[in-house]
């Protein structure tokens, strides 16, 4: 499995390195909304009302739709705005969730639709608009922050991880895992501060202390995946990535920390 896994992960991280830097602007649009048909297929399963396969075509079409005009018009304040809102909505399903032992999370149809809207058309808005303003290896630098708190989490959790972060949500993590992730995503953000070195206005250990607390933050992505796959009693959001499961099961934390990056960026340039 962990080879599977691996292979896999090279591969797309070799596709996205390909896009980023030699695909044309449009190009690149286009296939952040196949992604975004993807995912958006994938999360209409979590809702029990949408599990005919024309049912489930019409929402992830809806997205795509949005989400190619979301990338040309949202604003500065459209974003914040935004991201405020799908942060609210991760918190307080999972905190719930947890809170609750497992017995309440959100059975809203309506919430779970519009949640995945929200955190999928920002995700395409972010990324378009990321890549135009800051270029191709800011963006590819930013995301690895992500990849890397993946991987120290993963790692780290499976050799060090004895105490659960939250046992009713995912069994599987551990605040020890965390932890390793932090400290992993905390250099790697230190190193990129420092090849980049970008006019911003804080001291640039500040500004990757700053990075590495959003890809923390970023595990709520994940454990919100969890929260609707639990309840739509899934162990994978799909079958499309062999060893990580659905699209969804390798952006879900992706959704929420893209958009604080790029604000991150866009509010301390000097």
């Amino acid at each position: 499995m962990l080879k599977q896994r691996v292979i896999t992960a090279v591969v797309l991280v070799a596709l996205t390195v390909w896009a980023l830097f030699f695909a044309s602007d449009m190009a690149w649009k286009i296939a952040l909304l196949i992604v975004a048909a993807l995912a958006a297929w994938e999360w209409a399963g979590f809702a029990e009302d949408v599990q005919l396969p024309v049912l489930k075509l019409i929402y992830a079409m809806a997205v795509v739709v949005t989400a190619n005009f979301a990338a040309d018009l949202l604003t500065t304040q459209n974003i914040v705005l935004f991201t405020a809102l799908e942060s609210i909505m991760l918190l307080s399903v999972v905190h719930r969730y947890q809170s609750t032992k497992g017995r309440v999370g959100t059975r809203s149809q309506a919430f779970i639709m519009l949640s995945g809207a929200v955190s999928i058309v920002l995700f395409v808005a972010v990324l378009v608009k990321f890549r135009a303003e800051f270029g191709a290896l800011i963006l590819l630098l930013s995301m690895s922050l992500i990849w890397a708190i993946d991987t120290g989490a993963y790692f780290s959790g499976r050799r060090f991880g004895k105490n659960k972060l939250a046992v009713h949500v995912s069994p599987g993590k551990t605040w020890e895992g965390v932890f390793g992730g932090g400290v992993l995503s905390l250099a790697v953000a230190i190193v990129i501060v420092y090849i980049v070195q970008p006019q911003i206005s804080l001291h640039y250990i500040i500004f990757a202390f700053i990075l590495a607390l959003i890809s923390i933050l970023s595990v709520y992505g994940d454990l919100f995946d969890s929260v609707l796959k639990r309840q739509a009693g899934k162990k994978d959001s799909g079958k499309t990535l062999p060893g990580h499961g659905g699209i969804l099961d390798r952006i879900d934390s992706l959704l929420i920390a893209m958009p604080m990056l790029y604000l991150a960026w866009l509010f301390t340039q000097a």
